[in-house]
């Protein structure tokens, strides 16, 4: 449910450009601001998570991620001009990042202690959720939208109002931290692995700017290069996102039983081909392609994030911080350059430099601690 929220705006970015004569660089910034406020400063809240986390934080989280989130459709009720409702856009996006940015490290750090010794598949059942909700969204703005518009989005904020009276209720406890570890032990534990988590840090990086750079232009580009219908063009980003939770549960299998870097290095080996062929073909063929693209992408989730609350054991909810916000948040940053691309060389050539990011992704995964091949654990 939280996740979902995060991709209220790609399906409606067709709509917001038509309306409000928005290019491709203003278009990735809606994106990078929503990436920036609910990721950066993820290691914030991993600490306050880590020490008085509770689960009224993730409760509260969803409320406020969903609310900012729907707010989106009062803005073409308020008589803006195109600048005001950008600027109004851009607020409320960024005032809904910090709901989600709160939500993932008190969230994330209850999954492994309830996982028993399958961890990987804990993680990526955790993940698969999230995916899931990148993959229904679109499927539910398009009809939403057809039928009411842009305010009909208002609605959205039911579903976030009954999740977070579920999760207050429901979720599992957050034990309080038996000894309060200070700022400077923290960072000494930090720089011992520096090199490692630098590591794990930049192939996240990466590969969130892979993710969101086609979360935010798949659709247009279905749309304009390809001329599809924009309910198609949803759907199939809705396969995309679909297929890459049962990637994440994949991954998280696998990477218990063969290792976290075998994981990580064939995923990244096998994501570029596939998402070439997939922007290359039409119909059945980039279908098929596109969820193939999404299996290999987000295989890597869970071996990422258990790679680095490992090398951190002590603070698991910063650990979760740095990986699955500081390093999501500067990789979603890419969007904004996947945007300039797109508007001085076209919306082909932007999206097809998506396919050159695994290739830098995969040189930084062998320099990760491990055999790149399978080793039975």
């Amino acid at each position: 449910m939280n996740d979902s929220y995060s991709n209220v705006v790609p399906p409606l970015l067709p709509i917001l450009q038509a309306a409000y004569g928005l290019n491709y660089t203003l278009s990735g910034l809606i994106m990078t601001v929503f990436t920036i406020t609910s990721s950066v400063i993820q290691p914030v809240f991993g600490y306050f998570a880590d020490r008085h986390g509770r689960r009224w934080m993730v409760a509260l989280s969803v409320l406020w991620t969903s609310f900012f989130m729907s707010m989106i459709g009062i803005v073409g009720c308020l008589g803006l001009d195109a600048t005001g409702a950008y600027v109004l856009i851009l607020a409320l996006v960024g005032m809904a990042g910090f709901g989600s940015s709160a939500y993932h490290p008190q969230a994330s750090s209850m999954v492994p202690r309830i996982s028993g010794g399958r961890k990987g598949l804990g993680v990526s059942i955790f993940s698969a959720g999230g995916n899931l909700g990148y993959a229904i969204m679109p499927v539910l703005v398009a009809p939403i939208t057809m039928f009411w518009g842009v305010s009909g989005v208002l609605i959205l904020f039911i579903p976030g109002i009954i999740m977070s009276f579920v999760l207050n209720r429901y979720a599992p406890e957050a034990p309080q931290a038996t000894s309060q570890l200070k700022i400077v032990e923290i960072w000494a534990d930090i720089r011992s692995v520096i090199k490692p988590l630098s590591i794990v840090t930049i192939i996240v990086c990466i590969r969130a700017w892979l993710f969101f750079g086609l979360i935010t232009f798949l659709v247009s580009y279905m749309v304009h290069v390809q001329h599809e219908p924009q309910e198609v063009s949803s759907v199939f980003l809705s396969v995309l996102l679909l297929f890459g939770a049962v990637g994440t549960l994949i991954g998280g299998h696998t990477s218990d039983t063969y290792g976290r870097k075998f994981v990580i290095v064939s995923s990244l080996i096998l994501t570029g081909p596939l998402l070439f062929l997939a922007l290359s073909t039409n119909g059945i063929m980039e279908l098929v392609m596109l969820a193939l693209s999404g299996v290999t992408l987000l295989a890597s989730f869970s071996p990422a994030v258990l790679i680095a609350q490992g090398l951190i054991p002590k603070n698991q909810g910063i650990a979760s911080g740095i990986v699955l916000g500081f390093a999501i948040g500067v990789g979603g940053l890419g969007v904004s350059v996947t945007g300039l691309i797109a508007d001085t060389f076209g919306l082909t050539a932007g999206i097809y430099s998506l396919v050159l990011l695994p290739i830098i992704g995969l040189a930084m995964a062998m320099l990760l601690p491990g055999k790149a091949g399978p080793e039975k654990r």
